[in-house]
């Protein structure tokens, strides 16, 4: 599946490069470009193959949103997203699926795993009350993954279109053309079928043969190696952009016509591809670490499951130093807004702050799990 999803892609670049300024003015993809982006498979990495899906493993999770991310960074952030939670949904009962996707093989779904609430228990489900922030792609969303706090623990809530309101407030530095708004649910009912309790998945009730192998990857780790795909395409495409400037742009008052033949640029240059050398190698040993345990069936230990956060998080924060690295290197003019690099820069510092992804948490909790102490950090670990 990877390779002819990644071919279809390329053969979209142009659209999602000609399309990407007007999206980041209007803060949100275009019908056209989700449409294109739909024809291509991009995001039924994730569904599952009886509703025409990929079912494809976590390496190819972040293949294919380092691909888009690569070409544009609010596009990739949104294959990214949506296909991690189309992941959330196959977890659920397959009613709920059908609900879904049994009509509608392309419905995208957006959300969040931040509890709100009120909820309480009615005959046959619960009534659902709250709002939640930053659900990424929700104009073009189905349905919404909320989570509330129930007496066993948290638990995710599926809700479709007509159950919930879109509060247009997505003003951001970065990551514009994602629409991660927030969203109001009022007093709605949820079926039993559509009720996911977290805390048996955290603890590894997925990780069973009686689960197809896609589904059975560890979810915490997953989850966050899932929102870090997006920054290694980014980091190569600000690469990218910098090397081909250099072959006519000088260093201003120097003797350098070419920023290529200058020593000091050739080793900023060297600094900035090991650096994102050193993020791919964290993040796909991870995703591949994750998967051979989701083949075998077997949930890696807590010291694992840490690790592969840790990756995630060192992976985006090698990104982001050589992102700031080649800013430095290309020179100012990187930061004109007739220049993609500087809504590379936008977009990379935006993303590199999701929840998921800040180092401190990440590492602390790896750190505890090296020396044997209580994580006393989160309960998703």
């Amino acid at each position: 599946m990877s390779s002819g999803v990644l071919k279809a892609i390329d053969a979209l670049a142009p659209h999602l490069t000609a399309a990407a300024p007007q999206a980041d003015a209007e803060r949100r993809l275009s019908d056209e470009t989700v449409a294109a982006m739909r024809e291509a498979g991009v995001f039924r990495t994730a569904t599952p193959k009886r509703y025409g899906g990929a079912e494809a493993p976590l390496r190819t999770h972040l293949e294919v949103a380092s691909a888009v991310a690569a070409i544009d960074g609010g596009a990739g952030w949104l294959t990214s997203l949506w296909n991690g939670n189309s992941w959330c949904v196959a977890l659920f009962p397959e009613q709920a699926q059908d609900d879904v996707w049994g009509d509608t093989p392309d419905s995208l779904v957006s959300g969040t795993l931040k509890p709100s609430g009120p909820v309480r228990r009615v005959p046959g489900g619960y009534r659902l009350s709250g709002d939640w922030s930053y659900a990424s792609g929700i104009w073009h969303a189905s349905w919404v993954i909320a989570s509330a706090v129930l007496e066993e623990g948290p638990a995710a809530f599926l809700v479709p279109r007509e159950d919930y309101e879109i509060i247009d407030e997505w003003h951001m530095a970065g990551m514009r053309s994602t629409g991660s708004n927030r969203y109001v649910i009022d007093d709605v009912f949820v079926p039993e079928h559509r009720v996911l309790r977290l805390g048996p998945l955290v603890a590894g009730s997925n990780v069973t043969l009686g689960v197809a192998p896609s589904y059975r990857s560890a979810i915490v780790p997953s989850l966050v190696l899932m929102v870090a795909g997006p920054q290694l395409g980014l980091g190569r495409a600000a690469l990218t952009h910098v090397m081909e400037a250099a072959e006519h742009k000088g260093i201003a008052f120097t003797t350098f016509a070419r920023q290529r033949d200058s020593v000091a640029f050739q080793l900023q240059i060297a600094e900035a591809a090991a650096a994102l050398d050193t993020a791919d190698l964290h993040a796909y040993r991870a995703a591949d670490a994750l998967d051979r345990h989701a083949v075998e069936a077997v949930l890696p230990t807590e010291l694992q499951r840490a690790r592969y956060r840790a990756d995630a998080a060192v992976a985006v924060r090698h990104v982001g130093r050589a992102i700031d690295t080649l800013m430095t290197a290309h020179g100012s003019s990187g930061l004109a807004d007739a220049s993609p690099l500087q809504r590379i820069w936008r977009d990379a510092s935006v993303a590199a702050r999701h929840g998921m992804l800040i180092p401190q948490v990440n590492l602390e909790i790896y750190g505890a799990a090296l020396l044997g102490a209580e994580n006393t950090v989160s309960p998703f670990a």
